[in-house]
């Protein structure tokens, strides 16, 4: 994390220049949020249902590293009290995120973010076309195309038979799971992500990815635009009702990255 000169506290007019708290210290307000990123469950179902065989190749691969990552219990008060001090910055400049912790501000950027992850940055490549689509959602997952949700996925990954299946085409599911589950990090309810299965299954191509610009992406508009509105919205709920004490939302993407860079 990188650290400089303190921000401007108050600004005397409402705009949100850079260098400029985004939310007045006086609009605060409480937050409960919850995690979307399913690090802790995925990491364990990997190491459950995997063979040793399987288990060795997917740690020798581009995610392996997660396996001996400490998993940490999400803290929504942390994660809360760090939006409320996110400082404007050029939306031009996608590749940042300054906070102001105590007298410092505190940047978070996409070199950091590699940095931490493990995970590699770069331009992203489109892949060719795969002469065999959906091949792993038709042999493992009964050919779903509509109705997977992600918390459906996580019960077929549970109920696969890896001892039986092909070693290649374990890794290649692991793989997506911790892709789809951990680092796009999306509500139960969202759908599979059937074009990254899809992807996998050119496993070379799939390792070149950039997942760490990638990931980036997902985190950085998740944590930018997370309290947009919220605190009017807080504020307008409290006018209706008194007893509203509290502003619910979601963070999305590899939150378990960002509480472990602090």
């Amino acid at each position: 994390m990188a650290k400089t000169k303190l921000a401007k506290r108050n600004p005397p007019e409402p705009g949100k220049e850079p260098g400029v708290m985004k939310l007045y210290f006086n609009d605060h307000f409480p937050g409960r949020i919850s995690e979307t990123s399913k690090f802790k469950k995925v990491i364990a179902a990997i190491q459950c249902k995997l063979t040793r065989k399987q288990l060795s190749l997917f740690r020798s691969d581009v995610f392996g590293h997660f396996l001996d990552l400490g998993s940490y219990n999400f803290s929504g008060v942390i994660f809360h009290n760090l939006l409320l001090r996110q400082v404007a910055h050029k939306e031009t400049n996608k590749n940042q995120l300054w906070f102001q912790i105590g007298e410092h501000l505190v940047r978070l950027s996409i070199g950091e973010w590699c940095l931490i992850t493990g995970l590699s940055n770069g331009p992203n490549v489109e892949p060719k076309k795969l002469k065999t689509q959906h091949r792993l959602l038709n042999k493992y997952f009964g050919g779903r195309f509509k109705d997977l949700t992600l918390k459906q996925l996580d019960a077929r990954f549970f109920a696969l038979k890896f001892r039986a299946m092909d070693d290649t085409d374990a890794l290649k599911i692991a793989l997506y799971y911790f892709a789809d589950r951990v680092l796009k990090g999306r509500k139960d309810h969202s759908q599979a992500d059937f074009q990254l299965m899809n992807h996998v299954d050119d496993i070379d191509h799939f390792r070149s990815r950039p997942w760490g610009r990638l990931s980036w992406e997902i985190i950085y508009d998740s944590l930018n635009n997370a309290l947009n509105q919220k605190a009017n919205k807080f504020k307008m709920e409290r006018l209706k009702d008194p007893s509203h004490n509290i502003e619910k939302y979601n963070i999305y993407g590899f939150s378990h990255g960002v509480q472990v860079s602090w």
